[in-house]
């Protein structure tokens, strides 16, 4: 399936690895430009390597979007074709460490910006060349969790916020054919978390947990979860506003 991509500039977060990395070599395949963000160079520098692409056709850069103005310093680094991305995924999220419910209010406000903070300083920025030329994409990593309420109170609640947002910004935006909608992981095999390791230092815990939530029977991959974003990119995607897509397993 041609997803109509081609030559599109496709602005990945949080590129540098796992689902970020997934999703920027799958957007290249469909023939998008893209613009790689991470705090690391040189990680980018080997995903633009993995995909082997021309020189120039791809932008690295390396930024760390928890600080303070770096969304207005990466649109000052952003220029020419690259100026005002089609598109945007938005792959920044996580705990921040914040495990305890009551924790701080400011450290609920860090674990909040990180997971939809960023994403609407960006989509802030940005959206406006994608209305004024009636055609964009947005794509949010939301989570299982906003479903089963399971995790750390500060992450989920995060997460929870953003699928709102995500549901009230399409309704702004749909009409200029910019659509927002995100993917809803399940548990992903990624190497160095929690249920990667045990796979190997206790497989019978990892089967106890299949038989209790995840029917399938096995973790999901990073390419899996890059498949769908692309096709949410895509012009295919245009009756689709403000759909939160679950790719769990069926888990629960």
């Amino acid at each position: 399936m041609d997803l109509g991509i081609n030559d599109r500039v496709a602005l990945v977060t949080g590129a540098s690895k796992n689902i970020g990395r997934a999703i920027a070599k799958a957007l290249a395949r469909e023939g998008a430009r893209l613009i790689l963000v991470s705090r690391s160079l040189e990680n980018l520098r080997d995903v633009v390597t993995e995909i082997g692409d021309a020189p120039g056709r791809h932008l690295c850069v390396n930024l760390d979007l928890q600080q303070p103005e770096s969304v207005q310093r990466l649109k000052e680094r952003l220029s020419g074709d690259f100026a005002v991305p089609d598109i945007i995924v938005h792959n920044l999220g996580g705990s921040l460490g914040v495990t305890d419910a009551f924790a701080s209010s400011e450290d609920w406000a860090r674990v909040w910006h990180f997971n939809v903070g960023i994403a609407h300083e960006l989509n802030r920025v940005f959206i406006p060349g994608m209305v004024s030329r009636k055609w964009g994409r947005i794509v949010h990593l939301s989570t299982l969790s906003t479903q089963t309420y399971d995790g750390y109170a500060p992450y989920v609640s995060a997460k929870c916020a953003l699928d709102g947002y995500v549901k009230g910004m399409s309704r702004l935006l749909s009409r200029d054919n910019v659509i927002m909608n995100a993917v809803a992981p399940g548990l992903i095999g990624l190497e160095g978390r929690y249920f990667k390791r045990l796979e190997k230092e206790n497989p019978a815990q990892l089967e106890q947990y299949y038989d209790n939530h995840l029917p399938i029977r096995r973790m999901g991959a990073a390419d899996e979860m890059a498949v769908i974003a692309a096709f949410l990119c895509s012009e295919h995607a245009a009756f689709m506003p403000g759909a939160i897509v679950r790719a769990d397993g069926g888990g629960h």
